[in-house]
């Protein structure tokens, strides 16, 4: 075990975020269900098990908890720095990847970034006001 290696916080860090990346591991199997019989959908079912077991591994090395989801207070708080983080991706100057991009799109898409990251972290400063035990 390597349980000294993570102060208390890191510790809750790592564990919702591996919590919330497993959620969303069985929501995509849940998606990809229906192509369960074609090559794509194999491998992704198979690289969804290697995760899961990457994922296991490491609440295993680090005496992580498995069983219940994270309380809702770290659930809001990840998932707003997530998306805040996210949001960067969407602001105009990095969609040149995609296209061009119009010479009007910033003064156009970023101030709505600026109000997402805002309000996302907004909510991730909320969350740490709700009660640890909450669901």
């Amino acid at each position: 075990m390597s349980t000294h290696l993570l102060n208390q916080n890191q510790r809750r860090r790592v564990d919702t975020h591996l919590g919330l990346l497993h959620e969303d591991l069985g929501n995509l199997r849940r998606w990809a269900g229906a192509l369960a019989e074609t090559p794509a959908g194999r491998r992704i079912a198979e690289v969804i098990r290697l995760l899961e077991g990457e994922i296991d591994a490491v609440r295993q090395r680090f005496a992580l908890r498995d069983t219940e989801p994270p309380p809702l207070k770290r659930r809001v708080g990840a998932i707003a720095e997530v998306w805040r983080a996210r949001m960067e991706d969407l602001r105009a100057r990095h969609l040149e990847s995609y296209g061009t991009v119009h010479p009007d799109l910033p003064a156009a898409l970023d101030p709505y970034i600026d109000r997402f990251e805002h309000l996302l972290r907004e909510l991730a400063q909320v969350a740490v006001q709700l009660p640890e035990t909450t669901a």
